[in-house]
């Protein structure tokens, strides 16, 4: 126990010597006592001031000539395909060969491929792999390569596992990918993406909350969130998903982005500056392989805010401050609560969110948001139930079935009422309800100013609730609803709670916040 003890002891000192900079990072790959390995943090490995940007790439190095210019460039990363030779084909052979689909064929194998680079440590690798027949065999590979000749440089293994905007069948069944990978070779940078398409139009494209959602729960059901971990994702489709992935990044550990870039894609250079402008520099790779690209992220990645777009400006102006909630109820409970700085998920009703400060019912202060039901467990739903509570002047909330106050109900089905919640019997009874026409999109707009002597309910139903540009309110509210509230009910300054109603679907909440009417 006291050498083990030591032992972590002593890891934890060199770790503070390479985080002070008391050791300088080139000097890391040549120091074995370090314990650098394959799952080595490209942050750390590589002397970018903890700048993912930086990272350059050769991609596609799958011959001969591409791999030699590769390992005597200056680039930080090699990355290469992997498939079996003959893949697809009646002469497939289990032997691994560096070849993308649609091609079957290479005179380059996996082999020799790490045979040229494994001796060059002061660079990383990816393998890319676009069939589950090539994933074990090359590990072990890997693993054999490991064993002749520790290797001390980043390693990242990368899969399209989940069906995304526009794309294909996937061809890498997760399940056998991840089981093959932790049994094989555990110790890497799991690179993980949707398989992706284009399409002439892409304004309406995203990697939407169910993909991410998806994601989340695949890496949570594998357990690899104890190690680095990085999402790929296409360039030309982050016009309206940056919530979305910043939301996955801020709930997986270790995690980042990596954005790739297709030379036939149509790129906004907004996009790009929206990407850097809300992902901090070590949390987002590029490998653009594009100049004009790589020249506006070289000059402008850290001064991003001057090249957004004023969509992004108009974000931050209603953009959800997690630090001004409280997690209340059972919210130990896993993934019940799952915050970003770009939204919230409220996954079921005994978990709830409560704001830090209080106020006092007046017209100058009203709460407002934005929430899409996700019908994630293919539920029915139930009117009147299946919804969004949002709960005014609450002077117990202690329980979340048993919160006093005035509660506001927006349901999946259109539904919006005004009720008094678990009121003493000395409090006359008040229930105001309406209902508005729910759109395809499952999403809704609300309002709600508590005036003292009334509450006023504003909502809104969205055909629009993932565009970029939806954050931008083009209409007024669509319903109003107002109940006169009791003069008995309590004035004093309370809090505001928000509170799925049961487990029929999961709320995504964003644009969330307490105004001052101006």
């Amino acid at each position: 126990m006291h050498s083990m003890n030591a032992s972590k002891e002593a890891s934890k000192l060199q770790l503070d010597a390479i985080r002070n900079c008391l050791i300088p990072k080139f000097l890391i790959p040549h120091m074995p006592f370090l314990n650098v390995g394959p799952d080595v943090n490209a942050l750390l490995f590589f002397d970018v001031n903890n700048d993912a940007s930086k990272i350059s790439w050769a991609r596609a190095t799958n011959d001969r000539e591409k791999l030699e210019n590769a390992v005597h460039s200056d680039v930080h990363m090699i990355e290469g395909d992997v498939i079996l030779q003959g893949q697809g084909t009646e002469s497939q052979k289990m032997i691994p060969v560096m070849a993308e689909p649609p091609q079957t064929e290479s005179d380059l194998l996996l082999v020799d491929w790490l045979d040229k680079i494994k001796y060059k440590t002061n660079k990383g690798i990816k393998l890319d792999f676009s069939s589950i027949d090539a994933v074990e065999i090359s590990l072990q590979r890997l693993k054999e390569a490991h064993f002749q000749y520790p290797i001390k440089f980043p390693v990242w293994i990368h899969a399209d596992v989940l069906e995304g905007p526009h794309g294909g069948k996937v061809r890498v069944d997760p399940s056998r990918f991840f089981q093959t990978l932790k049994r094989v070779f555990p110790k890497c940078t799991v690179s993980l993406g949707w398989t992706t398409g284009t399409h002439t139009d892409l304004s309406q494209s995203a990697y939407t909350w169910d993909m991410v959602m998806d994601m989340y729960e695949l890496v949570k059901k594998w357990r690899i969130d104890d190690q680095p971990i990085v999402f790929q994702v296409r360039l030309s489709l982050m016009h309206n998903s940056v919530p979305q992935l910043k939301w996955l990044c801020d709930n997986i550990a270790h995690s980042a982005l990596n954005v790739w870039h297709v030379k036939k894609d149509s790129v906004l250079n907004d996009d790009l500056m929206h990407i850097a402008y809300r992902f901090p520099p070590h949390a987002v790779f590029f490998d653009l392989n594009h100049a004009q690209y790589e020249a506006l992220l070289y000059k402008y990645r850290h001064f991003s805010k001057e090249k957004i777009s004023h969509y992004v400006q108009k974000r931050d102006e209603v953009i959800f401050r997690p630090q001004a909630w409280l997690k209340m109820g059972f919210y130990i409970q896993k993934d019940s609560i799952l915050p970003s700085t770009e939204g919230i998920i409220l996954t079921c009703p005994i978990v709830y969110i409560v704001t830090k400060s209080t106020y006092r019912p007046t017209t100058e202060v009203y709460i407002q948001g934005r929430v899409q039901f996700l019908n994630r467990k293919n539920r029915e739903i139930e009117s009147f139930h299946t919804g969004l509570n949002i709960y005014l002047r609450p002077t117990a909330y202690a329980n979340f079935d048993q919160i006093v106050g005035i509660r506001c109900f927006l349901g999946v089905g259109g539904e919006i009422e005004i009720v008094g919640s678990n009121l003493p019997d000395s409090i006359p009874n008040f229930r105001k309800t309406a209902r508005i026409t729910p759109s395809s999109a499952n999403c809704y707009r609300f309002q709600i100013t508590d005036a003292g002597d009334k509450v006023i309910f504003q909502v809104s139903s969205l055909h629009d609730c993932i565009t970029l540009e939806s954050v931008i309110q083009t209409e007024d509210m669509h319903l109003t609803l107002s109940a006169d509230i009791p003069e008995k009910l309590s004035r004093e300054p309370h809090p505001f709670i928000l509170r799925m109603e049961d487990n029929n679907r999961e709320g995504v909440i964003d644009e969330l916040s307490v105004k001052h009417k101006m």
